[in-house]
């Protein structure tokens, strides 16, 4: 389909008639052979022409110089709302708002031909809807104008949104700044910045219990008030007494009301001198899955949206949490307050006794004392104490608690893999057995310390038995692994640093994906240790 098109001057299609007469004739007849060529291509460079314009994905309006339409593609007209024959009827000016009109006119005035013009303005489309555009002008040297109007309705939303969003970020830093004030002032604040956000009118915040089913008012905006003419407003309500506002609380969602005069069954009304309603919007306030409150705005001046529902329960979510910490701030303030008069109370209770008796001021100085060396004798005990739960006491390595914490610690940054050697002493029951557990003891802690020169600075050794060692090795492949496990061997070969000869078997698990909790990977090292215990011992033995 091709654009439509309006003749302005006021030519036929027919071609020239043919003059009778030989000389004259036959010269015509040669002039005519000679433009069909011409006519011909310039009606395909029109046809293509007018393909362009239908298949263009803005709209594409001509315009004659009164102003009348004379050409316009499909898109102009799905933009405004026209059929093809209705915008060939029109002025470019029927499709301005009424209060831009005489700005348009002044403007088509005033542009010399040869210019352009690109600019944004409102569309008046045919049902009476508006339509956000940008439109770029070009006056012709024959008059005419050519209008391209791109429509930017989401452009314009996605503005929209964002200087919404910017109003609620400033409203939140505003009300950021309130943190060190009381809680009701912290509210308060919260409601104008709720109604200035909405374009409401005005608006309330209802605490609410859950437990209780009771809304209990905090505040209504200074415009009820103003419009409010009930002598004694009720300030508690039961939620089974409750209207259409309930229904937050009941249906556990916002509820909008765009049309407050329509029936409605939910609603019950309001008593005689209540501020009048036209549009409403009311959220459920979350904290922890319970609703602690409702917040209600009303008579915007255009309809309540899903990005007014939003912004306002994203910014009741994060005041809600301010409020929380002030209360808890309240709370620990009103403490130390009760604290603080205890505290003076019983300072003066002690003023009363010194000046009684004021010998005891050194007994009490000794007590104070005695309590200070007290302290910091249960710190050391506390911080010994902390120690020996990670601690093997005899060797002073970590014991098998602070093993699984440092394997756990291993998994997780360890990209080449972990390895567990698991060491065994052969036969140190004997040891005991023959020589006592001193010797015993004295063994166990020479191996620790061939172990603590051995290992790399990253590696982690623990005692996790009777004659049993551990060693985490992060972030090593199988090979270094194996030489870890090589050089532990040797250390515990060398007689030089042992009254005794000892022989021990070295179990090496090793797993390349350091995923998992290590319990697969002890069972590796374990199963590799009895591996190399059954060989005979004194080796080492991957699993």
């Amino acid at each position: 389909m091709e654009p439509a098109r309006r003749r302005t001057d006021g030519a036929g299609g027919a071609r020239p008639r043919r003059e009778s007469g030989d000389g004259p004739a036959r010269l015509i007849a040669a002039d005519l052979l000679r433009l069909d060529p011409i006519l011909l291509a310039l009606a395909e460079s029109e046809r293509h022409f007018r393909t362009l314009v239908e298949q263009a994905a803005d709209g594409i309006l001509m315009v004659d110089g009164t102003g009348r339409v004379t050409l316009a593609n499909s898109r102009a007209c799905e933009m405004t709302g026209y059929s093809q024959e209705e915008i060939m009827s029109l002025s470019l000016l029927d499709m301005y708002l009424p209060e831009e009109r005489e700005i348009g006119r002044e403007r088509v005035q005033q542009m010399p031909p040869g210019t352009t013009l690109r600019f944004q303005r409102e569309l008046l489309r045919k049902d009476g809807t508006r339509m956000p555009i940008d439109v770029s002008v070009a006056w012709l040297p024959d008059g005419e104008r050519q209008s391209i109007m791109r429509d930017i309705t989401a452009r314009v939303r996605g503005q929209d949104l964002q200087r919404v969003e910017e109003r609620r970020l400033r409203a939140l830093v505003r009300l950021s700044a309130l943190e060190n004030r009381t809680l009701p002032e912290l509210m308060d604040a919260t409601l104008e910045e709720v109604v200035a956000l909405s374009d409401s009118v005005f608006g309330y915040i209802y605490y609410y219990s859950e437990e209780t089913e009771e809304f209990t008012l905090h505040a209504w905006s200074k415009g009820v008030m103003e419009s409010c003419s009930i002598p004694d407003p009720q300030r508690a309500y039961r939620l089974s007494e409750t209207g259409i506002w309930g229904e937050a609380v009941r249906q556990r969602r916002p509820i909008v009301i765009n049309d407050f005069a329509a029936p409605d069954p939910l609603k019950r009304g309001y008593p005689e001198g209540h501020a009048p309603l036209t549009r409403f919007m009311t959220i459920p306030v979350f904290s922890r899955s319970r609703i602690v409150a409702v917040v209600g705005v009303a008579n915007k001046g255009t309809d309540y949206t899903d990005t007014d529902v939003s912004q306002l329960s994203q910014m009741m979510d994060v005041v809600w949490k301010i409020a929380e910490r002030q209360r808890a701030e309240d709370e620990l303030r009103g403490l130390a307050g009760e604290l603080e008069e205890r505290v003076q109370e019983r300072t003066r209770e002690f003023e009363r006794a010194n000046a009684e008796l004021e010998a005891a001021n050194n007994e009490i100085g000794e007590t104070n004392a005695e309590l200070q060396r007290i302290l910091i004798e249960q710190e050391r005990m506390q911080g010994e104490l902390a120690y020996r739960a990670l601690h093997d006491p005899l060797t002073e390595l970590a014991n098998r608690t602070m093993f699984q914490e440092r394997l756990d610690h291993a998994f997780r940054a360890s990209p080449r893999g972990v390895a567990v050697l698991w060491i065994d002493l052969d036969h140190f029951k004997e040891v005991n057995d023959i020589h006592g557990h001193d010797v015993g003891d004295e063994m166990l802690v020479a191996v620790a310390d061939r172990l603590r020169d051995v290992i790399r600075e990253t590696d982690d050794i623990a005692r996790v038995g009777g004659d049993e060692f551990a060693v985490v090795l992060p972030n090593v492949v199988e090979a270094e692994a194996r030489a870890v496990a090589e050089r532990v061997l040797s250390a515990l070969t060398d007689k030089a640093a042992f009254r005794l000869q000892v022989r021990a078997s070295v179990g090496v698990g090793w797993q390349h994906t350091a995923t998992g909790d290590g319990k697969r990977l002890l069972r590796l090292a374990d199963q590799a240790m009895y591996k190399a215990k059954a060989s005979g011992g004194g080796t080492a033995a991957l699993y």
